[in-house]
């Protein structure tokens, strides 16, 4: 999700947990499947359904307009809607090509309150569902940078290095779940975030979405590397540093930056 209020872009990873995930199979609308684990999608099982529609549960009140079943990275059927294929075409152009098999699916939806601008789900099917609001289409430079903010959470929320749920944890705890031991998530909540407090200067961050969460702090910070904001000072610098560090992550953003305008 995003809440947008100030030059910079915010957003929000969303995480369902609500009672009942719906699953779109064979144009009807299944109500009877129960909600995977927490920050999942509801999935139909069956020989036949699975590569369906994943139903995503929002937090906020969205209309669906449609979804993209991504294959190999590329759409399993042609995309005949137009503001479907125009949202597709945005994602195709920037989702790197070492993620490609990560991209599970595309929600493209409207949220009623325009609040709501992009979204990633871990699907149940595995790799990840991305959601945007089609109604930011208009704002190129705003879906171009929320792609770049969801991509960090399929990197840092990754089911290798991140648990989600209150199970016990080895590594360091967060509000979603469990930073393994030593991954990027971890090091950063533990040296920015200790105990899972931030600071409450807002000169420690690169805008004031970023003070919500260890890890929207670390995707708002990745997304200010990626896309160069001018920001610097308190632990900006530091965070910026620890991100620019990691080997995963800096080639991430030297392919990131190569395929944006």
């Amino acid at each position: 999700m995003r809440m947008s209020s100030n030059p910079f872009r915010l957003f929000v990873m969303s995480v369902a947990s609500a009672a009942v995930a719906f699953v779109m199979i064979s144009g009807s609308l299944r109500l009877d499947v129960p909600a995977t684990e927490i920050g999942q999608a509801g999935l139909a099982v069956g020989d036949d359904t699975a590569r369906a529609v994943e139903r995503v549960a929002y937090r906020q009140d969205v209309i669906r307009v449609g979804d993209v079943i991504v294959s190999d990275g590329a759409p399993l059927v042609p995309i005949v809607d137009e503001d479907i294929a125009a949202t597709w075409e945005i994602v195709d152009a920037i989702w790197p090509d070492s993620l490609r098999g990560e991209l599970h699916q595309l929600s493209v939806i409207e949220e009623e309150g325009r609040g709501l601008v992009g979204v990633v789900h871990p699907a149940g099917a595995g790799g990840w569902i991305l959601s945007l609001d089609v109604a930011d289409l208009d704002d190129r430079l705003l879906i171009e940078e929320t792609i770049v903010h969801e991509i960090s959470h399929v990197v840092t929320l990754a089911p290798e290095v991140f648990t989600f749920g209150e199970q016990p944890c080895e590594g360091v705890r967060i509000e979603l779940g469990c930073a393994a031991e030593g991954s990027l998530l971890a090091r950063f909540s533990a040296t920015f975030w200790p105990g899972d407090q931030g600071s409450d200067s807002l000169d420690d961050y690169v805008n004031d979405y970023a003070m919500s969460g260890a890890h929207e702090d670390l995707a708002e910070t990745f997304t200010a590397l990626v896309r160069e904001w001018p920001v610097s000072g308190g632990q900006i610098d530091a965070k910026l540093a620890m991100l620019q560090d990691d080997p995963g992550l800096a080639a991430l953003v030297i392919e990131l930056r190569a395929n944006l305008p």
